[in-house]
């Protein structure tokens, strides 16, 4: 029953794991999968939606916006059907705005292109919010002319491990889970020497095998051996005089006759049962010394 109890704490303690390792990449993966979807067609949307509020803050609510093109990967390129005047700050804004809006990413290039002269006429780069940017020349506004506007968006924004941690939220998570898993290995080296030890420190080697007297077993590994009171005792004296011969007097002396109990045969009976229990070593045996006692033959120490 032991054993099985032993068993049945350890597979809980390894579900336990388990389970907390699953929370702390679940945990992660939550705060990355929220910051970006880079599927091409919601791109092309939100930038429909920039383009959309840029002709209404000009007041144009009649021309078109063309539709958005997609340059290659991770780049896009708003248009338009009539000219537009452009206000740096509000294409800031309403970009910032709309990107945020969809957890889009909030590392990206915005370039405003001359139709005709293909020249950058203005642009800048956005690094994480936009409270941390120095953006230039806010308040330069475009003079009415053809422009498309480019957006570069950083290859580098999509989720990994990395970018994950340095969100300080999930590093907290990350903290957490750490503390557990070594509080958990900790608690289970614990138990584990513990358990070889038998809660105790009073044993002796014999071979392969623990013996505990106090306890009355004998341990392997994972497996425990039932001895009684006196297979304990008789154990007891033969160990200490490991590799010697003891007379058979001495035994039933210390063993029966010292409290008041006369004995026949039982001595032979109970090194019988004794010798069966320590074969569990090959090297571990009780000879018979016949007529003369039991001598308890232990491995040399290598």
């Amino acid at each position: 029953m032991q054993i099985r109890r032993f068993y049945v704490k350890k597979i809980i303690k390894v579900i336990a794991i388990i389970t907390v390792l699953l929370i702390g990449v679940l945990s992660i993966h939550s705060f990355s999968s929220k910051k970006v979807s880079l599927h091409p067609e919601k791109i092309k949307v939100a930038l429909r939606a920039v383009g959309d509020k840029l002709l209404r803050d000009t007041n144009d609510y009649t021309s078109l916006v063309l539709p958005v093109k997609e340059l290659s990967d991770y780049i896009f390129e708003l248009s338009f059907q009539k000219k537009i005047s452009i206000d740096p700050e509000a294409l800031v804004d309403i970009i910032d705005a709309e990107f945020k809006k969809r957890g889009f990413p909030q590392n990206y290039i915005t370039e405003v292109i001359h139709c005709a002269t293909k020249e950058v006429s203005y642009s800048y780069e956005m690094l994480g919010h936009i409270q941390e940017n120095e953006i230039p020349c806010l308040e330069r506004k475009l003079p009415v002319n053809c422009y498309t506007i480019k957006i570069i968006i950083s290859e580098d924004n999509i989720p990994t491990l990395y970018s994950a941690i340095n969100n300080k939220y999930t590093l907290s998570i990350v903290a957490l889970l750490f503390i557990l898993i070594t509080g958990t290995t900790l608690l289970n080296r614990k138990q584990q020497k513990d358990k070889i030890q038998g809660i105790s420190s009073d044993f002796i080697v014999l071979g392969t095998l623990l013996f505990y007297p106090d306890q009355q077993k004998l341990c392997k590994d994972q497996t425990e051996i039932s001895l009684t009171v006196k297979e304990s005792e008789l154990l007891t004296i033969l160990v200490q005089y490991s590799n010697q011969i003891v007379k058979r007097e001495l035994l039933t002396k210390r063993v029966w006759e010292d409290n008041g109990v006369i004995v026949g045969r039982s001595l032979d009976m109970f090194i019988s049962k004794l010798r069966k229990k320590l074969s569990e070593d090959s090297e571990v045996n009780i000879v018979n010394i016949h007529g003369v006692g039991y001598r308890l033959e232990l491995p040399s120490k290598k």
